[in-house]
């Protein structure tokens, strides 16, 4: 199953790239010039016919006796005067590849179009500004005409569209015309067609692997979601039920029975009753920490798979995640935490970036003491969520002009988000969400951060937590360097207000922060006001699209970091990695290629919406 949802998630990537390309080709051929798109700007059309006397033309017999064996002999009129155009080898179409011979219907001579007869011809076919410029010979595969199988003359003129007139050499049939125009628009038929090889049809290889593609889309996709209605990952709660289920520790020592709901997966289902878990990864079945061993052993899951051994399997060990109470009599747990469910109020929810709100919740009367840099595991009950955030500022609107309205169903998941707050400055909790907006019209935005989000002051959410799986230890006492970039700023963001305003950090702290544009940078001002205030913390702020104006880095957060550690630093530093995988894989592959240990990089990862 790994490997099936390996093939869906690149075959999904595939289809969605194209079906963007076709939205956007298809709105472009429905607004198109179709005169100009065709190379029509500068073509002269309607030429009168003129009258021949056929009593001076020489007899076709006497053409054919001195021409090469052929298949068909048709009398044309090129330039006012009339030739006989002998064909040795007729295709179907007249782009097909022929083979010609052109002869003078006066005299009997053969004639050949040279670059001089094709500039005439041109001419005649040309009504625009321009002079002729550049006369040549071309053989097939020509670019412009991709179907055409004939050797052709492109005759240049110095227009202000660029225009090109082809002359086929065998015949002095006009081929066609193009310009700017029609090479725009033939960018738009490629993409379109994915005519990728400029072949001239839609008949091609990219054609018949694109099926093929969304072929294996649809079958990983209905095999997927067998597999999950297989695990019971499609629970109704109308249907549902409660089951009893003993607890017991890892000395197999009894705990406690608790009822969990059979629509409620045990990860969850747990948190329910105050009894928490590890998990980072939300749910998803990826981190594999929140390990259980469940009698009598339910049937294995391919995430199952991933994190035991074939003897922990057919001992039961599971993930708590990827399973319910169905059929489950005892669980024996291992990696309990302090964390305890609580119920958090919304005090206020802004943008402090165009996609990233900071929310902030008021605490149960009891507070809450953690280490900066732990998250918080939040409950997200199904329902309806909307695409596009309420009460946009003004200077973000722009941003989200091309989102439109909506909503969508959502199923009920829970979602892990750091806080970007510290226990011991504030009586809040504060986090920082990035609303994981559609990937394209008609696919749902994330259902996590779309709920988030649109929650009001004063609106309730249920919490587990804290988890304190990434923050700095006691024992550290060397420099400090904290790469990260989007929403990985939150956990950063406590860690070095810890460091520096509760524990007086005295060894060099430097923060690289990677994001888009200006806007994008979240609590800029912030840091440039503690690197003023504290000697040792040093503030780099790097954009990948920065305006013109900017003054600072540009690039990525590592490559600004690397450009600047020295060997000495790079040998004693500990390094705080958070944010996109992407960022965090190419910076722990160049440190580990630089000599640096992995108990020296710590990591907090985040891949669920």
């Amino acid at each position: 199953m790994q490997w099936t949802r390996k093939i869906h998630k690149w075959a999904s990537v595939i289809v969605g790239i194209q079906l963007l390309l076709w939205l956007g080709s298809g709105l472009y051929f429905n607004l198109m010039d179709h005169h100009k798109a065709g190379g029509h700007t500068y073509r002269a059309h309607g030429h009168s016919e003129i009258e021949i006397d056929t009593s001076a033309l020489v007899e076709p017999k006497q053409v054919l006796e001195s021409a090469a064996p052929s298949v068909e002999l048709k009398q044309i009129t090129l330039l006012d005067q009339p030739y006989y155009l002998v064909s040795h080898k007729r295709g179907l179409y007249a782009y097909f590849e022929n083979q010609y011979s052109l002869f003078d219907a006066y005299t009997g001579d053969k004639v050949r179009i040279d670059g001089a007869f094709a500039t005439r011809l041109a001419k005649r076919s040309y009504n625009g500004p321009g002079e002729v410029g550049q006369v040549r010979l071309l053989q097939p595969p020509i670019e412009d005409f991709p179907k055409q199988k004939n050797a052709s003359w492109r005759v240049d003129f110095n227009d202000d569209i660029e225009t090109s007139v082809y002359i086929e050499a065998g015949s002095g049939r006009v081929v066609g015309h193009s310009d700017a125009h029609k090479r725009f628009a033939g960018i738009f038929f490629m993409l379109h067609f994915m005519d990728y090889g400029n072949k001239g049809n839609f008949n091609s290889i990219q054609i018949i692997l694109f099926a093929f593609v969304t072929l294996w889309l649809t079958l990983t996709g209905f095999i997927w979601t067998l597999d999950l209605i297989k695990r019971g990952q499609y629970k109704v709660k109308l249907f549902s039920s409660h089951r009893e289920i003993k607890l017991f520790d890892h000395q197999q020592q009894l705990l406690d029975h608790v009822d969990i709901s059979t629509a409620t997966n045990l990860l969850d289902g747990l948190s329910e009753h105050n009894i928490a878990l590890p998990s980072s990864c939300g749910g998803g079945g990826t981190c594999g920490r929140c390990k259980v061993l469940i009698n009598p052993a339910p049937q294995v899951t391919s995430a199952d798979k991933q994190h035991f051994s074939q003897p922990e399997l057919e001992q039961g060990f599971r993930l708590a995640c990827q399973h319910f109470s169905d059929d489950v009599q005892d669980m024996t747990l291992f990696d309990i935490t302090d964390a305890q469910k609580m119920t958090l109020t919304l005090l206020s929810s802004e943008f402090v970036t165009p996609e990233i709100k900071e929310l902030r919740f008021k605490l149960p009367a009891q507070g809450l003491q953690y280490k900066a840099g732990a998250f918080m595991r939040f409950l997200i009950p199904g329902g309806v969520v909307k695409a596009k955030p309420d009460r946009l500022p003004e200077q973000y609107q722009a941003h989200w002009q091309e989102v439109e309205e909506g909503t969508f169903e959502a199923q009920a998941c829970s979602r892990n988000y750091s806080l970007a707050s510290v226990s011991e400055l504030t009586d809040e909790l504060v986090f920082t969400v990035k609303y994981q907006r559609a990937p394209e019209q008609g696919v749902p935005a994330g259902s996590g951060s779309s709920y988030m989000c649109n929650l009001k002051v004063g609106d309730t959410i249920d919490a587990v937590g804290p988890f304190e799986e990434f923050y700095v230890e006691p024992s550290i006492n060397a420099p400090i360097i904290v790469v990260g970039a989007g929403s990985g700023m939150a956990p950063l963001h406590s860690i070095i207000q810890d460091l520096l305003l509760n524990r007086h950090y005295q060894q060099p702290i430097h923060f690289y922060f990677g994001a888009r544009s200006q806007g994008d940078l979240l609590y800029r001002s912030e840091f440039e006001r503690l690197s003023q205030q504290f000697a040792n913390f040093h503030f780099t702020g790097v954009l990948s699209q920065p305006s013109a104006n900017w003054q600072g880095r540009k690039g990525y957060a590592q490559q600004s970091m690397f450009q600047d550690i020295t060997d000495e630093l790079l040998l004693s530093a500990h390094f705080y990695l958070c944010g996109p995988q992407a960022m965090m894989d190419d910076t722990i592959t160049a440190l580990h290629k630089r000599g640096v240990s992995d108990q020296r990089i710590h990591i907090d990862s985040f891949n669920y919406a």
